[in-house]
């Protein structure tokens, strides 16, 4: 959307983006929350601890009843990806603004902001977010709820740096073209979530998506890659070890230096989102293929 637009949750209803249930989102909700910090109730999936193999910003997937919500809170630099439903988010001194699936959002560190559930919708979000940040002298604040009359009476503007087109299929958006490449057995399309240069400190982050089929090759990465599945039913496997099924919400881990191939079920389109982690070891080696008869017998584990 080039331009804000003031709307009332009525406009977001038209268009036909709410959840009603939570049966409707597609990460799981993990489990209740018991916290003051919420209005309403609200859902913790851990996804990706911070640790010393990978290096990657603590990442969980939170989600929110309708008109469930946090208070006015400030934390580290923080990177939040819409995995389901209808949503707010509001920065102080700002207007709040409608966020759905397949938005992605930076917070700088230090900024005071509440985000949660629009009135008649349930919604989710994955925040990953810089676990180990401190304050500088007098820069926290007390948390504070953001009150029935306020949230009643919000006016909200749509979320200007949508980039996810009415008629993607997928949770993010998908590449408009696939790349030529003989370590893939089939079209992939890879488009850029958020670049290096993010508030939480990240690596940058990819979204790749599979059509039926389509796997790649064995390869290492030097520095280690952790994939998220967010699309369809897929597949990872480390060397020496079983595959591993994927489904949405599914967290795969390869480390740094160990051989690896990822891909999508037969049946499916299948997206995950990649994060090459320890981005200063770039090496990257490509090895052959899994058979078409090894591929073949992976059906029965989706069945």
């Amino acid at each position: 959307m080039a331009a804000c637009l003031i709307l009332t949750f009525t406009s977001c209803t038209a268009l036909g983006e709410e959840i009603a249930s939570s049966e409707e989102l597609v990460f799981p909700l993990g489990f209740e929350m018991s916290s003051g910090a919420f209005t309403g109730t609200a859902y913790l999936m851990p996804m990706i601890e911070n640790d010393d193999t990978y290096h990657f910003p603590a990442t969980n997937n939170v989600s929110f009843e309708p008109g469930a919500r946090s208070g006015w809170h400030s934390h580290g630099g923080m990177i939040i990806l819409v995995t389901g439903g209808v949503g707010y988010y509001q920065e102080e001194g700002q207007p709040a603004q409608i966020i759905r699936k397949g938005d992605v959002i930076e917070c700088a560190a230090g900024v005071r902001h509440w985000h949660g559930a629009a009135p008649d919708s349930w919604f989710s979000q994955m925040v990953i977010y810089d676990s180990g940040y401190v304050p500088e002298d007098g820069e926290a604040s007390a948390e504070e709820a953001v009150s029935d009359e306020y949230y009643a009476g919000l006016e909200a503007v749509e979320y200007e740096g949508r980039s996810i087109t009415e008629d993607n299929p997928f949770m993010f958006q998908r590449a408009e073209q696939s790349f030529p490449s003989d370590t893939f057995s089939g079209p992939a399309y890879v488009s850029s979530l958020i670049s290096s240069d993010n508030a939480a400190g990240a690596p940058a982050l990819h979204y790749v998506v599979f059509d039926p089929g389509v796997i790649n090759n064995w390869h290492i990465h030097e520095g280690g890659q952790i994939l998220i599945a967010t699309d369809g039913i897929g597949y990872h496997q480390i060397e020496g070890e079983p595959v591993e099924v994927l489904h949405p919400g599914d967290v795969a881990f390869c480390p740094p230096g160990v051989k690896h191939w990822h891909g999508g079920s037969a049946d499916t389109s299948f997206a995950h989102i990649a994060v090459n982690t320890n981005p200063e070891l770039t090496g990257l080696e490509w090895f052959d293929r899994i058979s078409d008869e090894e591929y073949a017998k992976l059906a029965t584990l989706t069945k």
